[in-house]
Order: structure tokens, then sequence, then C-alpha cells
């Protein structure tokens, strides 16, 4: 999702570092909505899984999303 300049162009400025779904800057909460994210790049830690953290810089989203995205300081 953040690989796309749709964030950007939507006025969603998002952080990002790796790009790669490994460092984990871009963690986002998923409020509501499906998502995919190939097992080979979710680098999540096991707390980000369980309280609904995804990736989005390896995230290909399946439906309309809702997230909490945090602010680019």
């Amino acid at each position: 999702m953040l690989r796309s300049s749709h964030s950007y162009k939507n006025g969603i400025a998002a952080p990002s570092h790796c790009r790669s779904g490994e460092c984990g800057w871009c963690h986002s909460r998923l409020v509501a909505g499906d998502v995919y994210m190939p097992t080979s790049v979710d680098g999540r830690r096991e707390a980000d899984k369980k309280f609904g953290y995804i990736h989005p810089c390896v995230t290909f989203p399946l439906s309309d999303l809702t997230m909490e995205v945090p602010t680019v300081r």
C-alpha cells in the first residue's frame, strides 16, 4: 500500500523506512477490512499480530480499509 503513491496523493503521510516489512517503522493498526501480507515478508512481532498491526509497505488491500496510521514527525 505504501509502495504506491496513492497514499501520498490522498493526503496520507505514513512513516516508512525499509519498505520491505523488516523494520516495523510503518506499522499501522488495521481497524477494518481485509489484507494480504505474504508470509515471506511478514516481519511483524507477535504482539503486533495479536493487536492487529500490519506493515502497510508490504501489505495488499483485499477490501476497503480503515487504518490508524502514525503521524510522520
